[in-house]
């Protein structure tokens, strides 16, 4: 059954706390899949936490949660909204497998997920998602990612450059906006200028 994103706000969920042990109660005990989506978006607050180890405890819990396939779509890009959130490296794992699981709406929030939490790894993942992903969205969502990663890879400049070049707006928009995340550089939709910077990095292997 699939659980819309705005399920989880209706009336029939209830109150269901407002710690991190409530609402990892209500994931593994609750028959309800709307209160588990509920219990797993509102997982995603810090401030619900009482430590890093219940912290780690919740990321477990999700993890196993999307991994085992049981749950909604909605709700496994729910898991994959709050992982993201959480900010763990245990989660990356599950994420990376999850941006290239069978729906795009979790493909795009795993994208989204990594580019928070992955490392220069990660990109390499999301550009394959940006280049060969049937999806507008997750293509864009792997595109935003790439610009909000720590570090990343010099090469990837230029993927992002031949991004520009698509025909898509979406997509090119999209990749104008990493490149200057990534490059700390703005040329506009100069697109020789962002290729001449590209090439120029790909001998400096540091992160940025």
């Amino acid at each position: 059954m699939l659980v819309a994103p705005w399920a989880a706000g209706c009336a029939g969920v209830g109150f269901i706390g407002t710690t991190a042990s409530s609402f990892l109660r209500h994931i593994r005990e609750s028959e309800d899949p709307n209160v588990r989506y509920a219990a797993i978006t509102k997982l995603s607050n810090p401030n619900c936490y009482d430590d890093e180890s219940q912290k780690a405890e919740a990321v477990g819990l999700l993890v196993a949660a999307l991994e085992g396939g049981e749950e909604s779509v909605a709700t496994q890009a729910a898991i994959c909204r709050t992982l993201g959130a959480l900010d763990r490296p245990e989660a990356l794992t599950a994420l990376r497998k999850a941006a290239l699981a069978e729906d795009p709406i979790v493909r795009a929030e795993a994208c989204r997920a990594l580019g928070a939490i992955g490392t220069a790894e990660d990109a390499t993942i999301l550009a394959r998602v940006m280049t060969a992903d049937t999806s507008r969205d997750c293509r864009v969502a792997a595109i935003e990612a790439l610009g909000d990663l720590e570090e990343v890879d010099p090469r990837i400049g230029l993927t992002l450059v031949e991004g520009m070049r698509n025909p898509d707006p979406a997509i090119r928009a999209a990749s104008y906006q990493a490149l200057k995340d990534v490059t700390g550089e703005d040329f506009g939709f100069e697109i020789d200028r962002w290729e001449e910077l590209a090439r120029s990095r790909l001998g400096d292997e540091s992160p940025r």
